[in-house]
């Protein structure tokens, strides 16, 4: 089992009740790769998930899999939302509610971000994110 496929029935077992939505594997695939590619952007880095498009790795850090999966739920609502709108489907649930815990998710998704962007920059020893010394001068004048 990859890390990929790990990921998909965390997804799917949080969000995704099989009796209600079911969603094709290619869509919520999609989902982790859309909340990847928003993890590399805001960290510009090159993270990736062993058997998504084909990598061999898994070089994410534990630390993201969490806020992974909280952007991969907030693209998830919004596809479920979205095929609801456009579609005649049996789906129940109201898209109000749909909508609003699809934006809630997706500002959690960006909290968590900043969260770990913070961790990462307290970490840093590269300059300019490094302490540095300051030094105050006595006086006013000088």
């Amino acid at each position: 089992m990859t890390k990929l496929d790990e990921l998909c029935g965390r997804l799917s077992k949080q969000y995704l009740e099989p009796s209600a939505a079911a969603l094709p594997q290619e869509t919520i695939v999609e989902s982790i790769r859309l909340s990847l590619e928003r993890i590399n952007v805001w960290f510009s880095e090159r993270f990736e998930i062993q058997g998504l498009d084909g990598s061999t790795q898994d070089t994410l850090p534990d630390d993201f899999v969490a806020c992974l999966l909280t952007g991969a739920g907030a693209n998830l609502t919004r596809f479920m939302l979205q095929a609801h709108l456009s579609s005649y489907t049996n789906m129940g649930g109201e898209p109000e509610l749909m909508r609003d815990l699809s934006a809630y998710l997706e500002e959690r998704f960006v909290w968590m971000l900043e969260g770990l962007r913070l961790d990462s920059l307290q970490k840093s020893v590269d300059i300019p994110f490094a302490p540095w010394k300051w030094e105050e001068k006595l006086t006013w004048r000088t």
